[in-house]
Order: structure tokens, then C-alpha cells, then sequence
């Protein structure tokens, strides 16, 4: 056999390899891990890990009857950011990007996506969420409830809070 056939020959069978997905690198994106949109997974750490930035230092309740303990104890976090112009305009922008495609630029829960959840999202205009403390509302933010995801990882503290000061001045009492 020629030169020219060997060299002809090397080639297709690594074309076919290739082509067939013999190749053990073809499998990374095949064999990763994956999470459904807004379904709920926690990023591994390392035990024993302490985060020196960020993270979240309030543990996460395994239960319901835990979730609603944790909420109550909430209510007593204090909202450390002022409502000022400079806070409801961050405010504004962070609840655009993450939340108006479910609760809708009124805030009443009919958003885009969120027409399709059963239940609805939350009414932001409703006694309900306007009435509870900063606190619970910052526990929800960032524990999410029932469809919405957690945003502990997407919004720093700063911005949650944010978003706060601005759904209690846009949908509480006028």
C-alpha cells in the first residue's frame, strides 16, 4: 500500500471516529449534570467550607413547617438600606430583569411566564406580601417559595434589599 492510501485511509478512519463519536471528549457535555429551569439545586461545597465573601449564612430549612419557622424568625431582620431615589431606581432595574417576567410590570402575577404557573405568583399589590416584614420578603428572595427560585445566588444582599425598597413603594398602599 502506498503513501498516499495509507495517508487516504488515516484519514477517513479518523473521520469516522470523529463522525461516530468515537472520541472520549465527545461526552462532556453529554455527562454533566443538569438542572431544569426553575428547579432547585444547591452548589456543591466542599465540607467544612466557610465562605469569606458572600454566601448565605442562614441555613436552609428542609421543611415546610421549617420554611414557615424561618420566615417568622425573618421578620425580625431589619432592612439596612435607606429607600432613597438611588435605591428605588436599582430597585426598579433588578425587579425588571428578574422579576416582572413573572409578576408582571403591575406586579398583580400574570408576567409572561408566570401565567403558566399553578399557582400564580404572588400578588405584590395584595395585603399579604405588603404587609409582611422586610425581613420575611428578604427570606423569600432569598429562599424563593412554591415555582420561585431562590436568588441568593443571582442578587447580592444589597440588591435584594433593593428590590424590596421598591416593590413595597411601587405595589404597596398608595
Amino acid at each position: 500500500m502506498g503513501r498516499m492510501q495509507r495517508g487516504t485511509l488515516t484519514l477517513l478512519l479518523l473521520a469516522g471516529a470523529v463522525a461516530g463519536g468515537g472520541c472520549p471528549w465527545d461526552q462532556d457535555m453529554v455527562d454533566q449534570p443538569s438542572v431544569k429551569p426553575q428547579e432547585r439545586q444547591a452548589p456543591a461545597e466542599p465540607g467544612g467550607a466557610v465562605p469569606i465573601v458572600g454566601g448565605e449564612t442562614m441555613p436552609a430549612p428542609t421543611t415546610e413547617a421549617g420554611m414557615f419557622a424561618a420566615k417568622d424568625e425573618a421578620a425580625a431582620l431589619r432592612n439596612p438600606v435607606p429607600v432613597t431615589e438611588e435605591s428605588l431606581a436599582r430597585g426598579k432595574y433588578l425587579f425588571e430583569l428578574n422579576c416582572l417576567v413573572c409578576h408582571g410590570a403591575d406586579g398583580r402575577g400574570k408576567g409572561a411566564v408566570g401565567q403558566s404557573f399553578d399557582p400564580s405568583p404572588a400578588d405584590l399589590n395584595d395585603a399579604y406580601t405588603q404587609d409582611q416584614a422586610d425581613g420575611q420578603l428578604f427570606f423569600t428572595l432569598t429562599r424563593g417559595r412554591v415555582a420561585m427560585p431562590f436568588y441568593r445566588d443571582a442578587l447580592s444582599p444589597q440588591e435584594r434589599w433593593d428590590v424590596i425598597n421598591y416593590v413595597k413603594q411601587e405595589f404597596g398602599p398608595k
